[in-house]
């Protein structure tokens, strides 16, 4: 009789803990993109709430102004960057960044991630492809990023830039590879990504187009 109740006190143990590693894996992804949403709102309360309480005495100041403010602006640079004085004073900007040791690879490398993937051409993140060695008998997903190699000291002429991004990491390889390694596969840019990301882990259904 003590036997079976120690293996029911087992058997509820463990259920126990399964669903409680299922309610982690359900909460963590929520909790994250909540935190990271209330940072940035943070920012924008503390930043923009801080201008804001100069400008304005501290007994009409109500919270939640510096995040309507912040993106109030935001909208604002939006709409200002399609005029062209604007546009030159921010080129103007970036050229003094540009020239500052030190800060300009910092700056160009972080403006040429940011115009990448913030770009209206859906085109421009490239075909999502399986990378299949030859003679190694492996496959590493990736997406193409280059094929005109005519303005670089490098690259062949059936030559392509293959970038493979890293799980779990903002980070990744890019490598040069012939053309006819590429499999194209065909996954919308999205649910590749993710795919990529979480090491093939992803269990979320493809979005439909």
């Amino acid at each position: 009789m003590t036997h079976g109740n120690e293996q029911a006190d087992v058997s509820l143990m463990q259920r126990v803990v399964r669903l409680f590693l299922k309610g982690l894996v359900t909460i963590i992804p929520i909790a994250l993109t909540l935190l990271i949403v209330l940072w940035l709102a943070g920012l924008a309360e503390n930043g923009i709430g801080f201008l804001i309480k100069l400008v304005l005495p501290e007994s009409m100041y109500l919270t939640g102004m510096g995040l309507v403010g912040g993106i109030a602006l935001v909208i604002a640079i939006g709409l200002l960057s399609q005029v062209w004085l604007f546009r030159r004073l921010i080129e103007f900007g970036e050229n003094i960044l540009d020239r500052m040791p030190l800060v300009k690879s910092v700056f160009r490398a972080t403006k040429d991630f940011v115009d990448y993937f913030s770009g209206d051409d859906a085109n421009r993140f490239g075909q999502a492809v399986m990378v299949r060695h030859p003679d190694l008998g492996i496959g590493v997903m990736g997406y193409v990023t280059r094929e005109d190699f005519s303005d670089l000291p490098f690259g062949e002429d059936n030559e392509v830039a293959v970038y493979l991004p890293l799980s779990y990491q903002i980070a990744g390889y890019t490598i040069f590879v012939p053309r006819d390694w590429l499999e194209p596969i065909d996954m919308p840019f999205e649910d590749s990504f993710r795919l990529i990301l979480t090491a093939t882990m992803s269990r979320r259904k493809q979005s439909s187009e």
